[in-house]
């Protein structure tokens, strides 16, 4: 299952961000490869010398041609490393006390492309490379043995699989699973369907950054853009906002975030509309619609680094009507959840569309993942999530 069958070696130069930490090699990098492998096999890697890096999972057919998992050229990867990496992973959650948590968080845990959620006693796993995916039976055994979960979920519907020729479906491939899951966050109760929800379910990596906006909620008139299944919504709600308007695309959110709504006891100070934000927000900014706090959480509007330049104007133009739909002293939370966007970058665009806007607008507070989301340092792109507090002065 995991023997080493051939090589690709890459071009002058192309090993220096391999040694810095990064762990993927794209396609382009790659001068020539060797032996009797198929994709989704473990090869070694080889500098333009024929010095061994180390091995990883190959899939020509995507233009990550390739993810280190083990480094130097003493030995490849193996069962019992898979093994060992799943337990230590765990174990750094282990203090966590939250019901939704990330377990193995792909490249952040050394597992590149394998992502484990879990949600209250059931488990939602994303395999997300061809590596992993034909030894998917494999990892349900193994998070079944160190888990022993009521339910494994297979979420393997991400758009993102089509980069790696890979099809797309929902299954679940132990236990059962009656219904959608219950989870509790920051006091409330949350209705996550692991089935047809977005992600595994449920946005995980935000628990930090709701967090943060509590204190700025009560008495405030709340928009919650990209809304989702209600989770800033009622929780601004239950810190004693006045009102909070949800909205977001996908009818089934929006019927999850109605429910999540009611059960928290919050629906008489809650509304959700089915709606594309894009459209709705510049609908509310000509009707001079007003909020004291709007939170702005899209999807990534720069999946591919081609796309970059196009997103950064839509984030721009996104905050631009934003600003103008506070009030004065109003709040603004705004997120990015592209790695393909930096920090920085992100911090540049709000201030573009400050500057349009004629605001003046301080930063109050400053988000990111959680640790259960942990990213590397030599691999840039896996502190994909920002957000940021905005005060308008």
């Amino acid at each position: 299952m995991f023997d080493t069958r051939g090589y690709v070696a890459l071009s002058q130069g192309e090993d220096e961000r391999l040694h810095a930490g990064h762990l993927w090699v794209f396609a382009n990098e790659i001068a020539e490869t060797g032996g009797d492998f198929a994709d989704g096999d473990l090869v070694w890697v080889k500098d333009s010398l024929g010095h061994k890096i180390g091995t990883g999972f190959v899939n020509r057919a995507s233009k990550i041609a390739l993810r280190l998992l083990t480094r130097g050229a003493t030995g490849p990867f193996s069962e019992a490393i898979f093994r060992e990496r799943l337990a230590a992973a765990i174990a750094r959650r282990r203090h966590l006390t939250c019901d939704a948590r990330r377990l193995v968080n792909a490249e952040g845990d050394l597992l590149p492309g394998l992502v484990v959620d879990q949600y209250g006693d059931a488990i939602a796993i994303q395999t997300q490379t061809l590596g992993w995916e034909t030894r998917r039976d494999l990892v349900v055994e193994a998070v079944n043995a160190a888990l022993s979960p009521k339910a494994v979920v297979l979420k393997n519907d991400s758009l993102s699989r089509k980069a790696e020729g890979l099809e797309r479906y929902v299954s679940v491939a132990s236990g059962s699973l009656a219904g959608n899951q219950v989870i509790t966050e920051s006091g409330l109760e949350l209705e996550v369907d692991l089935v047809a929800g977005q992600k595994t379910g449920f946005y995980i990596d935000q628990r930090d950054n709701r967090n943060l906006v509590l204190p700025f909620a009560e008495g405030r008139r709340v928009l919650d853009g990209f809304c989702y299944t209600g989770a800033w919504s009622v929780m601004c709600a239950k810190a004693g906002a006045a009102e909070v308007l949800g909205l977001d695309a996908s009818e089934g959110a929006i019927a999850l975030a109605e429910r999540n709504a009611a059960r928290n006891g919050v629906a008489g100070r809650t509304r959700f509309a089915a709606v594309d934000v894009f459209d709705e927000l510049p609908r509310l900014a000509k009707a001079r619609t007003k909020f004291d706090l709007v939170i702005l959480d899209p999807p990534s509007l720069a999946k591919t680094r081609r796309a970059l330049a196009g997103a950064e104007r839509g984030y721009v133009h996104l905050n631009k009507v934003a600003l103008g739909l506070l009030s004065p002293g109003g709040l603004l939370v705004t997120c990015s959840c592209s790695h393909h966007v930096s920090r920085d970058a992100f911090v540049e665009i709000v201030r573009t569309a400050a500057s349009l806007s004629r605001k003046q607008v301080a930063i109050l507070k400053t988000g990111g993942q959680p640790e259960d989301h942990p990213a590397l340092l030599g691999l840039p792109e896996t502190a994909y999530l920002k957000c940021l507090v905005l005060g308008i002065l």
